[in-house]
């Protein structure tokens, strides 16, 4: 089959929040009735009072969550008996819908997601409602695949990866790669195919805030399936994004530095007084760039760089004006350029 070997963030798996439920205002009154009444229809229970349906998804992403749970408990009346509680599942595209609900009471609605519960909501029943459930399933993460051969490491384009049950899915680049900035936390299958190669299935744990780049090896044999082992880069998904690596790789003329690199200073200011590289390209006139993008058009006054905060910085990158990358020079407008300057990116979180 194939060996998938990744960069773990190094954070512990933490306990995922409660659900949260909201209505949530897409529709207007008559039309999420219309709707809530057709799926009745489908189901052959249009003539059983009103009901409920809507889409069950991720608070942060907004990924829909297959066979998440429903549980619907009627608020009980005086002197009268209450009906028993109605649980139905989301399907495989998140969605959910009960039929045939008591009209005259009001209900309690709470969403369930694998181990989670959230907290009860009342519903009034006075008509069809659609009621979109939102789970908190924790800080999403942001992962980069990149996928290769085997047998020499070459990128492999057009390589499909699913996600599963989550409906995620990406086919990477010329370059071998695709990412995903919003993954729930939790655990997943992961699909792996090319027409070229032999599909790796295997399993995938996404952690809490999680940042981390995977490298996936496909064999173009199918051969058994080796151990995941897990091989740390020491690359930050989003530099690797923006092209940081690449250039540092590549440009002999230039100063390049990760965060774990600067880690033993206290803030931005330091690092350019004691960083005698860096020191001495900021003496200079100097253009900064802060993720991409000119500082100053951001209110942002880097003379005094104890502004920015220094625990969001993941790397930094300067050169003489004229040198800089053609893909760093494109961010800057014309009007901006200096004849004789240096430019500084910073990037941060």
């Amino acid at each position: 089959m194939a060996t998938c070997r990744g960069l773990s963030g190094g954070a512990a798996l933490l306990a995922l929040p409660a659900l949260l439920l909201t209505v949530a205002p897409v529709f207007g009154q008559e039309e999420e009735e219309d709707r809530t009444i057709r799926a009745c229809e489908q189901l052959g229970n249009a003539d059983l009072e009103v009901g409920i349906d809507g889409i069950v998804r991720d608070e942060e992403s907004r990924i829909p969550l297959p066979g998440a749970t429903v549980l619907i408990r009627y608020e009980a009346e005086r002197e009268m008996a209450t009906p028993e509680d109605v649980t139905v599942e989301a399907d495989e595209n998140g969605r959910y819908q009960v039929c045939g609900l008591v009209a005259f009471r009001e209900v309690r609605v709470r969403a369930r997601y694998r181990s989670q519960r959230g907290k009860e909501r009342k519903v009034d029943l006075d008509r069809p409602r659609r009621v979109e459930l939102e789970v908190d399933l924790g800080d999403a993460a942001f992962l980069v695949f990149s996928v290769v051969a085997a047998e020499n490491l070459q990128p492999v384009a057009g390589a499909e990866i699913d996600f599963s049950p989550l409906p995620i899915s990406g086919v990477t680049d010329s370059l071998g790669r695709v990412g995903f900035r919003t993954v729930p936390p939790g655990s997943y299958g992961l699909h792996v195919e090319h027409i070229a190669f032999a599909p790796l299935d295997t399993e995938i744990n996404v952690l809490t805030d999680q940042t981390a780049e995977l490298r996936v090896e496909l064999n173009t044999r199918a051969i058994a399936l080796a151990p995941i082992e897990v091989r740390v880069t020491g690359r930050d998904p989003y530099l690797l994004t923006s092209g940081f690596y690449d250039r540092r790789g590549d440009m002999e003329d230039g100063y390049f530095a990760t965060f774990p690199e600067i880690d033993n200073y206290i803030h931005l200011g330091q690092v350019f007084q004691f960083k005698r590289e860096l020191s001495i390209k900021y003496r200079r006139r100097q253009l900064i760039l802060l993720n991409g993008r000119p500082a100053n058009r951001l209110g942002i006054n880097v003379r005094n760089l104890r502004e920015l905060k220094f625990n969001t910085v993941r790397g930094i990158e300067a050169y003489r004006c004229s040198d800089a990358p053609p893909e760093i020079l494109n961010q800057v407008p014309n009007t901006m350029m200096l004849s004789d300057c240096n430019l500084i990116a910073i990037w941060t979180r």
